[in-house]
């Protein structure tokens, strides 16, 4: 299911041509936001509060995750990779993803361990982006920097005020929304259908850009991968060593792609394939770790049994 969306975007890319707009907005960006809010959403019904215990692993985690993003942006652009730089920036700086917790749950994991680093990372984040995105992108001003929050209010603020809402008036909001992870799902698909759309069309339309720069980005967004999921390891006790890593490796890549889609720049639909290519990148390396621990699991009851 990473694929077909993201091969049916290729062969489809004329669905959300970049002619399409409100208000001078992509409409494939409008589609983006409201599917991110939606499943923000959903995540923040779901999410029992009293479950949520900080440890120290936590911070370290969060520390890291905004060093991935500032540092390897200061190593390329000082380089003169521009572009490179933004993408790795946006790849570096995504917190955690919300179905960290569900992965981990499949690994036999601790779920709240890794629920709690999720609500850590996005919220930090998410306040560390009003700051870092108008210096990122060159432009200091009040106005820019009343955009990013304004964007990051939309994209967070309303759905955590929603779920909060919804879960003080309706006692079964909790079990209502799980029942919902299907749609969630299927958001999340068509969300990447439309990020391969419009990669696609924006190479399309720019056939000076060279796919040398697509490749580099790819390379840059699975060197970072690595990085996270190995230092989230390392970082950590050996009791959590699992859980630091999928905190820091697994991404929440909606979000930076919506982000890099507004304030990337000219070539903000290249800058963006650096957390679409996160994508396939983490997703792999979770479909590896599922493998092979239900692989354990399976010679474990064998060996039982005799």
């Amino acid at each position: 299911m990473i694929f077909i969306p993201f091969v049916l975007g290729i062969l489809l890319q004329s669905v959300f041509r970049f002619s399409w707009n409100v208000n001078g907005v992509e409409i494939s960006v409008w589609f983006i936001r409201i599917a991110l809010m939606i499943m923000f959403f959903q995540i923040c019904v779901q999410i029992n509060l009293s479950k949520l215990k900080p440890r120290k692993e936590h911070f370290k985690v969060l520390v890291l995750n905004i060093l991935m993003g500032i540092v390897p942006y200061f190593i390329l652009k000082e380089s003169g990779y521009e572009t490179l730089a933004l993408a790795a920036f946006f790849v570096g700086i995504t917190p955690t993803a919300n179905a960290a917790p569900v992965v981990m749950g499949f690994l036999g994991g601790n779920v709240e361990f890794v629920l709690t680093g999720f609500a850590i990372t996005n919220i930090f984040i998410d306040l560390i982006l009003i700051v870092l995105l108008p210096f990122i992108s060159g432009n200091g001003s009040f106005d820019f920097a009343l955009k990013v929050l304004l964007q990051l209010l939309m994209l967070v603020g309303i759905p955590i005020l929603l779920a909060a809402i919804v879960r003080k008036t309706c006692r079964n909001a909790r079990n209502i929304a799980l029942r919902f992870r299907m749609f969630n799902f299927g958001l999340w698909c068509s969300t990447l259908f439309v990020i391969a759309s419009n990669a696609t069309e924006f190479f399309e339309s720019k056939p000076d850009i060279s796919w040398t720069s697509s490749i580099e980005i790819a390379l840059i967004s699975l060197l970072i991968c690595a990085m996270n999921f190995w230092l989230g390891r390392e970082i950590s006790s050996r009791r959590h060593a699992r859980e630091s890593s999928q905190v820091l490796g697994q991404k929440n890549t909606t979000l930076t792609i919506f982000l890099a889609l507004v304030f990337g720049g000219e070539n903000a639909a290249l800058v963006s394939l650096g957390p679409t290519f996160y994508v396939l990148w983490h997703n792999m390396y979770n479909a590896l770790q599922m493998y092979f621990y239900d692989k354990r699991k399976i010679a474990k009851n064998k060996s039982k049994r005799f």
